[in-house]
């Protein structure tokens, strides 16, 4: 995920790359191209240099689990006639793949097919509203979604933010075993001209990983990064500690923005400072008292770097960050070539969770 350059025209914007998320136009999104990074004498890890490549080997071997185990420890009741069933399931953390390893051993994932309830919310959803989007989603995994540890159940938020499309992609997989609500849509082979066919699933996702690299700087068990600054040049007694993005801190952030636009319209966000903000910060409160002050004291602190230590943060970031990819890939069934497709949602993010009514329709709209 590139760092913004210009200063973005609204919240959304402003927010949008903070924390990676599922894109919600109907149409292409994303682009191949990629950002100039700062040239700085030290560089933590390789990952500006790591391309679609290096991402085929961990979707390949996630592909060939899946194949294989047929999602087994998502749910036994996978693909039976019930659209719409009770009871929790445990989620295998084998189908985050190289994700896993973000998460504490002892946690146990466990979803549910959505309530009517959840449903109905979606029913709610403005395609056109980001924010709209934002919002039922968090509503599905909060009714859908629990954490199971040795000392009691955590909140679902949680999770780290990047894996939050993959879950809720996971509960809509469970919640109709029939595939109803499958997103399909084809793109033309590039080599052949022949259409290829792609379906939105959970494991259809890909992400581009932290680099091997740098990897035995992360902490599993504190679930941060511990970085010695003198091994690149940076006198310190204390090492750069960093934490990983949670969904928590995503939601906070953002109504800590909402509050501040809802105070003067004309706010400005330093869009930069926002996306720093989850990696630098263990916790960001709910409490906007508490948030303002956290925001702020990390502010002063942001202020004082100079060119040469933002350029090296921002390397740190861009290398430990984990990006969801904005395209799906597929082999060609004709020729065997790859074919890459944009994600989308060709009748909109609603159509995720619309229930197919038994009954005749009621009118065109």
């Amino acid at each position: 995920m590139s760092y913004i350059d210009e200063a973005p025209n609204s919240l959304e914007q402003q927010l949008e790359g903070q924390i990676p998320e599922a894109p919600v136009e109907r149409e292409e999104v994303g682009t191949d191209k990629k950002p100039e990074q700062p040239e700085i004498g030290s560089m933590i890890g390789k990952k500006i240099n790591v391309g679609k490549d290096a991402q085929k080997i961990d979707k390949d071997s996630i592909r060939d689990f899946t194949e294989h185990h047929q999602l087994s420890r998502l749910g036994e009741n996978i693909g039976q006639t019930a659209e719409i069933r009770d009871g929790w399931m445990e989620v295998d953390k084998a189908l985050l793949g190289e994700r896993a390893k973000f998460y504490p051993s002892t946690w146990e994932f466990r979803i549910r097919p959505a309530t009517v309830e959840a449903i109905r919310n979606w029913s709610t959803i403005d395609d056109e509203n980001s924010r709209s989007v934002d919002l039922v989603f968090n509503e599905v995994l909060k009714s859908c979604f629990t954490i199971y540890t040795p000392t009691g159940p955590l909140p679902w938020y949680n999770i780290n933010a990047w894996d939050r499309f993959f879950f809720i992609l996971l509960i809509q997989k469970y919640t109709f075993s029939k595939g109803e609500t499958n997103i399909k849509y084809t793109e033309d082979c590039p080599n052949c001209d022949n259409p290829v066919e792609f379906e939105l699933t959970p494991m259809a996702l890909s992400y581009d990983m932290p680099d091997p690299e740098v990897m035995p700087m992360y902490d599993e068990e504190r679930r941060n990064w511990i970085i010695d600054l003198n091994e690149y040049g940076i006198e310190s007694e204390e090492p750069l500690v960093l934490w990983l993005p949670t969904l928590e801190k995503d939601i906070n952030v953002k109504q800590w923005a909402a509050n501040r636009l809802q105070e003067n319209p004309n706010y400005n966000f330093d869009a930069v400072l926002i996306k720093f903000l989850p990696w630098f910060l263990p916790k960001i409160s709910k409490d906007d008292t508490i948030a303002q002050r956290q925001i702020k004291e990390f502010k002063m602190k942001f202020n004082h770097w100079d060119k040469d230590e933002f350029a090296f943060y921002n390397d740190v970031i861009t290398n430990i960050m984990i990006t969801p990819e904005l395209k799906l890939y597929k082999k060609c069934p004709t020729c065997g070539e790859e074919v890459s497709s944009p994600i989308r949602f060709p009748d909109g993010p609603s159509a995720l969770f619309d229930v197919k009514s038994k009954y005749k329709k009621f009118g065109k709209k």
